[in-house]
């Protein structure tokens, strides 16, 4: 697609670029070489950002991967730059990546780790073939733009179940209910769920709704037995649950009565 640009006199009466800061060149500047150093000083100052870790080939099997800082969470991570990471070679894909702990991974070749359950700050995708870096994949832009789940743009999801169903970690923050339900409906949470995954849990038919956590346990003051179910049935209760560091379920909230399996 052709770009459109200004006409050929506002274009030559452009001082600078107000989003940016870069001046441009005004007709017959001298010394143009100084003047263009400006500019280009300037423009890569603006661009430096975008060269926040970013994987580059330093010739053969390695790669490096600049400096930069990103959040997981709440928490800043730091990476500083790194070369001399020689990658494996005869590899259709290597998947290099950043863990929550800031180290860079280079011996993924499967995929990209399940952001669900795993955090991670993905980098690029590398081909090598014969003793060479063939082809690097840049997919930074996974992280350029996210809308989170609290901010409002994206909602939570709510599901309504009439037969038993097993969680997923993928589902994490999600609510699920039992509206429409014309009997007792067992919900089962993921086992061994990353500390911070959470569900909220309502009844909204007036039938039994059933939190079966495995062989965890669900914590609150109903009981504290590994392995049993909690349930209520009158239609406004709820409960929310967060996994621990433990494995188990910790209770956040909760309305009605909800009672644990006997």
């Amino acid at each position: 697609m052709t770009e459109v640009y200004p006409t050929d006199n506002e274009l030559l009466n452009i001082v600078s670029d107000s989003h940016s800061g870069v001046e441009y060149i005004t007709t017959g500047k001298s010394p143009y070489y100084l003047e263009f150093r400006k500019m280009l000083y300037r423009l890569l100052l603006t661009a430096k950002r975008a060269g926040d870790m970013r994987v580059f080939d330093e010739s053969g099997l390695d790669v490096g991967v600049k400096s930069g800082k990103f959040w997981i969470g709440s928490e800043l991570i730091e990476f500083a730059e790194s070369t001399g990471n020689t990658l494996a070679d005869d590899k259709e894909n290597i998947y290099l990546y950043i863990d929550v702990d800031g180290n860079l991974v280079t011996d993924e070749y499967d995929d990209f780790p399940d952001m669900s359950t795993e955090a991670h700050m993905r980098l690029a995708i590398a081909t090598t073939s014969s003793g060479d870096v063939t082809s690097i994949t840049d997919v930074r832009e996974h992280h350029n733009f996210s809308v989170p789940f609290s901010a409002g743009g994206i909602r939570k999801v709510i599901e309504a179940h009439t037969t038993d169903d097993t969680l997923t970690l993928a589902e994490s923050e999600s609510i699920h209910s039992n509206l429409g339900a014309s009997g007792t409906v067992t919900l089962t949470l993921p086992a061994a769920a990353t500390a911070g995954t959470e569900f909220t849990f309502a009844v909204q038919a007036a039938q039994e709704l059933r939190i079966e956590p495995g062989t965890a346990t669900i914590r609150d003051d109903s009981g504290q037995t590994v392995g049993k179910y909690k349930s209520a049935q009158q239609i406004g209760e709820c409960i929310r649950l967060v996994a621990d560091s433990n494995g188990d379920w910790a209770t956040t909230a909760k309305n009605g009565t909800w009672t644990e399996e006997a």
